[in-house]
């Protein structure tokens, strides 16, 4: 091990020395190196590059199918992808990776879910209640087995087997993770937990040979406010009929004007909001949502659901995904609404995303790119009740509905919301309603939500 290999090791407190691969055409050693450290890897790359990193700060794909040569990608999420390739012995290092990256990352999922937070692999999630894919969600208790056939992965629901998506696995970050997640969680929470000995040990190979071969918020509060509005439909059509249009408008509920109250203390400054050095905002479901919202035409939304993402989240694409990242987002809290007292031929459901971004110049740049209404954000669907079907795929999704949504930046926040009819009514005799539904909504979410309540 010369002094560049010792001196990156040391800098990134990757432990003891486990392991030396050179290369596998026999070349010399100091034009390509694998190093496996307790805590990481140091590579030198056939450019000369050298780069190591900590087991907890990359995601693994392998990214070839060949059962003659490994070809693994390790990110850190910032950095350009480390391709480890051409080494000898890679029926040793491969495995190896997978195991390193499975014992750390594991305790930090299951902590994840434990905090009530979901864990993202790629276009698969884990929540606390569900595994979430592109189709819908799959409650835990009604999945009793999972197995990987022909590279993809598919677990069975209620005697059926079911992909879980088209994705080989060897195109799913850390997917033994995932897989041991699904493990542990099948039939619900009373099924017996795995032992991260015995999946490093025996389903680790198993799956190494898997991937080779196959209420209301006071608007005038919220100052440095940007919004834009926006629109999507499905396609365009003359109004619906009457199978498809709300047969009635939304339950109307009249608000109480509330009781005016002298000031008793110094009023919060708002600036404090511009920075996350001063911004004292909890980053949580609870502080951040409203549980409940009025709108201008008097229509009463509940809060059904919730959940607290990465960002940007798995399920966002385009160019919303795209801003998203760039912007170097960390989390994302979302929450679904459906309006009170309605039938599902006049219920509106309310997708809302808030986003904490570094200070408000970062917010108020993310917010100028990005698009209003697009469904590019994704829809969020309740587990069970009013909404919980428009998450499925196909006929009946929320994908085919006419929708309208809104974007605005509240100091370091910015706010998205969507809005469409359970029904997936189209039309234009839709548009007031959601306009109204998805405008009131931004109001209901963001920081003063939590120093309105104090």
């Amino acid at each position: 091990m010369n002094d560049q290999i010792r001196d990156i090791a040391a800098q990134n407190g990757l432990g003891r020395p486990e392991a030396v691969y050179g290369p596998a055409d026999g070349g010399t050693p100091w034009d390509r190196e694998l190093h496996l450290f307790e805590h990481g890897f140091v590579v030198r790359l056939p450019d000369g590059r050298v780069q190591g990193h900590r087991w907890e700060s990359v995601t693994v794909l392998k990214d070839v199918i060949d059962p003659f040569r490994s070809v693994y990608s390790l990110t850190d999420g910032a950095s350009p992808p480390v391709v480890i390739d051409g080494f000898e012995r890679p029926d040793q290092w491969g495995p190896a990776i997978h195991g390193a990256v499975l014992r750390t990352h594991l305790p930090q999922a299951r902590a994840a879910l434990q905090a009530g937070r979901t864990v993202a692999f790629g276009e698969i999630a884990a929540s606390p209640q569900a595994l979430l894919t592109r189709t819908g969600a799959l409650p835990w208790q009604e999945i009793s087995e999972i197995g990987v056939e022909n590279g993809v992965a598919s677990v069975k629901v209620r005697e059926q087997w079911r992909p879980l998506t088209t994705t080989h696995v060897r195109d799913l970050p850390n997917f033994l993770v995932l897989f041991t997640l699904i493990e542990e969680r099948k039939g619900g929470p009373r099924a017996p937990a795995s032992k991260l000995g015995w999946v490093i040990g025996g389903v680790a190979s198993f799956l190494v040979i898997a991937l080779v071969a196959g209420g209301i918020v006071v608007a005038k509060r919220l100052v440095k406010t940007g919004v834009r509005e926006g629109i999507t439909a499905a396609q365009e059509t003359p109004l619906p009929s009457a199978t498809d249009t709300p047969t009635s408008e939304p339950t109307l509920e009249p608000t109480p004007e509330p009781t005016p109250t002298e000031p008793t203390e110094t009023p919060f400054d708002a600036s404090l909001l511009d920075d996350e050095d001063t911004d004292q905002t909890p980053i949580t479901t609870g502080a951040l949502l409203a549980d409940t919202f009025t709108t201008k035409k008097g229509v009463r939304y509940n809060l059904k659901g919730t959940r607290q993402d990465d960002c940007p989240a798995w399920f966002q694409e385009g160019k919303v995904r795209t801003v998203l990242r760039g912007a170097r987002c960390k989390e994302m809290i979302s929450g679904v609404y459906a309006s009170a007292n309605s039938s599902k031929n006049n219920r509106i459901m309310v997708v809302i995303r808030v986003i904490p971004f570094k200070d408000a110049s970062t917010a108020k740049k993310t917010f100028d790119k990005l698009p209003a209404g697009s469904r590019d954000w994704g829809f969020m669907c309740p587990l069970k009740g009013p909404g919980s079907g428009l998450c499925a795929n196909g006929r009946g999704s929320w994908s085919s509905a006419y929708i309208w949504g809104w974007t605005q930046h509240n100091h370091r926040y910015v706010v998205a919301t969507l809005a469409l009819y359970e029904n997936l009514a189209n039309g234009s005799s839709t548009k007031p309603w959601l306009t109204d539904a998805s405008k009131a909504a931004l109001d209901a979410a963001g920081p003063m939500v939590y120093h309105d309540n104090d």
